[in-house]
């Protein structure tokens, strides 16, 4: 009997948890698709989530106005939860060696803990409170990628803030950090080994994350 209760009680407490971690998928605006590298087969998304809940693993796929995905169908997902109040940019696998402007079709987020899936018809006017100068600047770039020795990094408009470059593997172990108010820095690879990392910018309110190979 005692085992029963607390099987209940444990699916209860689930229960409640995944309820609470409802996204909720008005909050949110696609703010940009775009910057398409054919050499690395990536593109760049950018998502501003307003929702008071972080998006665990998330994932996007992109599905263009015929129907056929263009983005991420190897399930690619990005390795950081999306937090409240974040825009975030991923980059992900694609398919296409560029994004006209006038692209039409519709990106799908997916939660990756609670399995809520969000769909956004693109463009999208967007009628969250989005930070103007968030909005404005959402790339970076990384350069050469592979990289052997030295990464180099612009930042585009940084505008006299300060930036917090931080590199993860694929462990989300933080294996470098550094501060910078130049829009152009190289970075040292040190004693990095090769493999898989990830390249998070943080301007502000604003957290821009890139993958790169280290060869």
């Amino acid at each position: 009997m005692k085992k029963i209760v607390l099987l209940f009680i444990t699916l209860t407490i689930i229960a409640f948890e995944s309820n609470a971690q409802t996204v909720n998928c008005s909050s949110f605006c696609v703010l940009s698709i775009g910057n398409v590298d054919s050499v690395n087969n990536e593109l760049d998304v950018t998502i501003y989530n307003g929702d008071t809940n972080h998006v665990n693993y998330p994932t996007i796929i992109i599905v263009d106005a015929l129907g056929d995905t263009i983005a991420n169908k190897t399930d690619y997902f990005y390795l950081f939860a999306h937090l409240a109040g974040d825009t975030v940019t991923q980059t992900i696998p694609c398919y296409v060696n560029s994004i006209p402007t006038s692209f039409t079709g519709t990106v799908y987020l997916i939660d990756r803990i609670w399995n809520d899936t969000c769909s956004f018809a693109y463009p999208m006017t967007c009628t969250v409170g989005i930070n103007d100068a968030v909005a404005s600047n959402t790339s970076f770039l990384v350069f050469p990628n592979p990289v052997s020795d030295i990464i180099n990094i612009h930042l585009s408009e940084l505008k006299n803030n300060t930036a917090t470059i931080n590199l993860y593997d694929t462990s989300a172990r933080l294996v470098k950090t550094v501060l910078t108010t130049e829009t152009t820095l190289s970075i040292e690879r040190g004693d990095l080994r090769s493999g898989v990392y990830f390249i998070t910018v943080l301007i502000g309110d604003k957290q821009l994350t890139k993958k790169i190979v280290l060869e």
